[in-house]
């Protein structure tokens, strides 16, 4: 097994896809942003856009169909919204692994390139019905450059008062594991039903679900010898 050599103080969790199955509403919401323009959405279109702000998937479907893109990101946000009102369930194994980082001592962090205002509205409701909580949490609104910048992940180990080589990732999008991967973190990809078969060749491991990606780090990080 390949050892991370290196401490272990903190494990910093994406949110969409990741610790949340909301991969399937977001292709839902862009499916029906579309149809509003009388477009066909071939879900495969959007997969290069997965870990990225959905202003980034606006702009490039916008340009793909020649459409306004303002009015294709307020479609798509006004659809999101209806259907986020039934909940978002967490992925397989996240309430177990953080329950896992508790007992090991380590703190969890979040990262995420929603807006704060829905990074807030699904975190309240993994506390309430699962007792979920994270000691920080960057959103997009906390950056000037998203992912695959390494800014989002320097400023969860800032927030954690880490050094970035303390801290690892769980991502489930390669632009994702490269913002991690620059910001000088160990990462484990969990590819979920929409991101797996992407290129996820620069992660560290690649596990099934976010509990086995936490195994995995805690049974290769040097804080497993203590």
């Amino acid at each position: 097994m390949k050892r991370l050599r290196r401490s272990l103080e903190a494990v910093v969790f994406d949110l969409d896809g990741l610790a949340v199955d909301s991969e399937p509403v977001h292709l839902e919401a862009w499916r029906r942003a579309m149809e509003e323009f009388g477009a066909e959405l071939d879900p495969s279109s959007i997969r290069p856009y997965f870990g990225r702000p959905v202003a980034s998937t606006a702009a490039g479907l916008a340009g793909e169909f020649h459409l306004d893109q303002e009015r294709v990101l307020d479609a798509r946000n006004r659809a999101f919204d209806e259907l986020a009102r039934r909940g978002l369930p967490p992925r397989p194994g996240l309430v177990e692994a953080v329950r896992t980082l508790r007992r090991s001592g380590l703190r969890c962090g979040l990262v995420t390139s929603g807006t704060r205002e829905y990074a807030r509205a699904v975190l309240d409701t993994l506390q309430r019905d699962f007792g979920i909580e994270f000691d920080v949490v960057v959103t997009m609104d906390d950056v000037e450059c998203p992912k695959p910048d390494p800014e989002p992940y320097l400023r969860a180990a800032e927030l954690l008062d880490l050094d970035p080589s303390s801290c690892a990732v769980l991502e489930d999008a390669p632009a994702g594991v490269a913002s991690a991967k620059a910001a000088g973190m160990a990462v484990v990809a969990v590819p979920n039903e929409s991101t797996s078969g992407l290129d996820f060749s620069s992660a560290d491991a690649e596990q099934s679900d976010v509990l086995n990606g936490v195994r995995w780090l805690l049974a290769t990080s040097d804080r497993s010898d203590n």
